[in-house]
């Protein structure tokens, strides 16, 4: 019977943990260039005319991987600082069940999320109008 192992990734363990702060450099960069595809990829598909695939899926994705880099700095900090034995597994484990969470979060709460973004549009135009007049 098999038993899972937080030390254990798919058979890449060893590699992952030679890396040592290139999996820091990696993780970081797959969060930042992720969201530069999806903005690249929503623009294309805005001009296509498709802004329901844009709002319901490429929106979501780049506020999730926006949110997972925000929440995975503190982790990251504490695992690398004060538990220095932690391994590089440990922390693509962290990194992904925050990217799972923020997933979950952003998908059960994207109604939510987008009347607040629209309402803090409103507030902003009302004050830039206020201001305008002064």
């Amino acid at each position: 019977m098999m038993e899972f192992n937080f030390s254990t990734f798919f058979g890449y363990e060893n590699d992952i943990n030679k890396l040592k702060d290139l999996v820091l450099i990696y993780g970081f960069a797959t969060v930042i260039f992720g969201i530069l595809g999806l903005i690249f990829i929503g623009v294309i598909i805005r001009k296509l005319g498709f802004n329901v695939i844009n709002s319901y899926f490429i929106s979501p994705l780049m506020l999730c991987l926006g949110l997972t880099f925000v929440v995975s700095i503190l982790p990251t900090i504490i695992f690398y600082a004060v538990a220095s034995d932690v391994s590089g597994v440990k922390i693509v484990y962290s990194w992904l069940t925050i990217f799972t969470g923020m997933l979950f979060f952003t998908m059960l709460n994207l109604n939510t999320i987008k009347k607040f973004v629209k309402e803090f549009e409103k507030l902003i135009g009302q004050e830039e109008f206020r201001n305008r007049n002064k």
